[in-house]
């Protein structure tokens, strides 16, 4: 019987890998926890020991029995080879079908699996029962967050039909993507309403964005745009990055990113200012 893993990831180490600094083995991080010891802020870090943590999938602790570690890892495992082809040819022009429901399926998991999501999940159920207390004065029994982030889990399977629908495109930059350890980033450039929500994946105007290496950052756009445009193709051309939007991507990552920013350099100049100036509002 093959040993339960213990250090379970977030992110998947062959993703991270695309970012390493060094043999596969290493990544620059930034810690947004760490305020004082500039040495630890910013560290070049072992792959293998972040974005992870002890047996984080787990619904028993340390028991390979119903953990949900090894279905993610067969997610991981399908879209790999996929992505690894598209950094080689820095195309999507010839994704088959199943390549693009493998990865919609896999950007689907990223966006759920992380801990930025169980700890957002964790917010608003204590939120919610805090809120139904204030108004009707019952106490509600504690809500177990964790599960019902795995339910969430177990539902992705209805979202890749989403994603398969997207207009694909990459886009390119002279090797200064950053990622973080909650890569998955959404942006609504269309609908910026500040009444309703425009996040959700089926929203009108979403754009969805997953970095892949540090030259290469898969966009999924709304298909009803270019639908009302009278474009049927599901993806457009690679786009080369223009400064503002290197920027704004990398801004995504920040915003986005639970605790860490990882790059292949120790360049974490924008993550400092965007900081600050969040620190300073």
């Amino acid at each position: 019987m093959n040993q339960h893993v213990r250090n379970q990831h977030y992110v998947p180490q062959f993703l991270l890998k695309n970012f390493s600094s060094r043999g596969d083995k290493f990544i620059w991080a930034y810690d947004k926890n760490e305020k004082y010891n500039i040495h630890n802020q910013i560290k070049e870090r072992a792959i293998r020991r972040v974005a992870s943590e002890e047996f984080f999938y787990d619904q028993f602790k340390s028991s390979k029995i119903g953990s949900y570690e090894y279905a993610l890892k067969e997610a991981e495992d399908a879209a790999a080879p996929i992505i690894s082809n598209i950094i080689n040819t820095k195309s999507i022009r010839d994704l088959s079908k199943k390549d693009r429901r493998r990865l919609s399926l896999f950007i689907t998991l990223q966006y759920l699996r992380t801990k930025g999501q169980l700890l957002q999940t964790e917010y608003l159920t204590n939120t919610l029962s805090e809120q139904i207390k204030q108004k009707t004065n019952i106490q509600i029994e504690k809500v177990d967050s964790k599960k019902i982030w795995f339910l969430m889990l177990e539902q992705s399977i209805k979202f890749p039909e989403i994603l398969m629908n997207k207009v694909w495109m990459l886009s390119e930059s002279n090797n200064s993507f950053y990622i973080s350890d909650n890569p998955v980033a959404l942006q609504n450039s269309t609908d910026t309403s500040k009444v309703r929500g425009t996040l959700g994946l089926q929203s009108f105007g979403i754009e969805i964005y997953l970095p892949l290496s540090p030259s290469l950052t898969l966009c999924l756009f709304c298909e009803k745009l270019f639908k009302n445009s009278g474009y049927e193709k599901n993806f457009i051309e690679n786009s080369t990055c223009a400064p503002e939007n290197i920027k704004n991507l990398n801004s995504l990552q920040i915003n986005y990113s639970q605790r860490f920013i990882f790059s292949h350099k120790k360049d974490f100049d924008l993550v400092k200012k965007q900081l600050k100036n969040t620190t300073h509002k």
